[in-house]
């Protein structure tokens, strides 16, 4: 069974996370993944060990020892401890991480083991090493591994692999659950949304998870389509772009973006601080940064471009992008906050390099209504590649970064 599934793994990987986009306007239910030849696609992969609390220090620090250059650098603010909470299934997060186990069945009905765990989130390239490295130190814990597609009601019955103890069974999961997060590449942080409560992602209720309409709002894309043929995936690069708010986030982190910080809304009515160290001299960068409807509004991922326009600065000099100072260049589209009332929204930021160096950038008022170029100007439903094609920019961003902005109110 378990080299069965490290070739399924294998095969998943060959077969390529972006290949198929999620259909958001569907239910989870009766969806199956990739490797069953479904359009589920996997965005991370979690490693639970559970039961014997005694042997859960040795088997986590055997594996964060042998995976250390895969965790966090030393001085990270959560150390080997993931930025998140369990129900984060983002394609962003390039490290391996610790999620403690701190669902107690004495506090929450909402536990989904009915025995102690904890667990690692894995990202989707690393599972296969992973899970073989897992068996190799088992020890007296027993093993799970499953995927995290969104669809998290499923993802915890139906796609799941066991291995217990010799002669022993599985402790099985609560199949009665109500999965917070039940909409193909969603997720959620807990942590940030709810900080002393159940990993409900802020929700109460018990959600079914056939139903799409159910799932938390606090729920928010992790993998979206944009456009009507290219997939769209957040992703920070290996030098990511600077940013910061000047405020701090949900859950006491500070203003500064790494990959997926949560903020309120309501705290964002100024641009974040931008810089870049990685750029050429002499060289002029644009700076686009767009936004990603939440889960309560999912019919606009599915527009043209499927995302709205937030901020544009463009010939952006490289000594002035080193320094944050953004005043000489040509704001091209006036910074929008996100909407405090428009529900959750994932905001990502990109940096492009003008080749030919300065561009004369068209404004949206000589834009408005050009269907002909495939670059529409309304702001609810933006194509940032048309955009960069026009303009002469390629596609392929030099650095990136995002956060997400949730309603004041929560």
């Amino acid at each position: 069974m378990a080299s069965h599934l490290v070739l399924c793994v294998v095969a998943f990987l060959a077969w390529g996370v972006l290949g198929h986009g999620p259909d958001y306007e569907q239910s989870c239910e009766n969806r199956s993944w990739t490797l069953d030849g479904g359009d589920l696609e996997v965005m991370s992969w979690h490693i639970h060990y559970l039961e014997n609390i005694s042997d859960f220090a040795r088997f986590r620090e055997e594996f964060i020892a042998h995976f250390r250059h895969l965790f966090p650098a030393n001085g990270s603010a959560f150390g080997t401890d993931c930025p998140f909470g369990p129900n984060y299934a983002s394609t962003t997060h390039p490290y391996m991480c610790h999620i403690p186990g701190e669902c107690k069945l004495s506090v929450s009905s909402s536990c989904p083991f009915p025995v102690p765990q904890e667990h690692f989130s894995i990202p989707v390239q690393h599972v296969s090493e992973a899970w073989e490295f897992a068996r190799k130190i088992q020890g007296f814990v027993t093993l799970m591994l499953h995927p995290n597609t969104g669809c998290q009601h499923d993802d915890h019955l139906k796609r799941i692999t066991w291995l217990p103890l010799p002669g022993q069974k599985s402790p099985g999961v609560a199949s009665f659950l109500g999965f917070p997060c039940n909409r193909p590449g969603t997720g959620c942080n807990d942590s940030a949304v709810e900080p002393n409560g159940p990993p409900q992602c802020g929700c109460t209720d018990e959600l079914p998870h056939a139903d799409p309409d159910r799932s938390c709002r606090n729920c928010i894309p992790m993998y979206v389509e944009a456009g009507q043929s290219e997939a769209f995936v957040l992703t920070c690069t290996d030098a990511p772009l600077k940013a910061f708010f000047g405020v701090r986030g949900l859950n006491l982190q500070s203003g500064e973006l790494h990959c997926g910080n949560m903020f309120k809304a309501g705290d964002l009515q100024v641009p974040p601080n931008i810089t870049h160290q990685h750029v050429t001299e002499g060289a002029f960068y644009v700076l686009v940064m767009l936004g990603i409807p939440g889960a309560s509004s999912p019919s606009k991922m599915l527009a043209q471009g499927g995302l709205t326009r937030q901020w544009i600065v463009g010939n952006i000099a490289s000594a002035d992008l080193r320094a944050g100072n953004f005043e000489p260049a040509m704001t091209v589209s006036p910074y929008s906050p996100p909407d405090n009332s428009a529900g959750t929204m994932t905001s990502v930021l990109l940096l492009f390099e003008q080749p030919a160096g300065p561009i004369k950038f068209q404004l949206p008022t000589s834009l408005a209504g050009d269907a002909t170029t495939g670059e529409a100007w309304d702001p609810d439903s933006w194509n940032h590649r048309g955009f960069l094609r026009r303009h002469g920019v390629g596609t392929n961003q030099l650095a990136a970064n995002w956060f997400a902005a949730y309603p004041s109110d929560i």
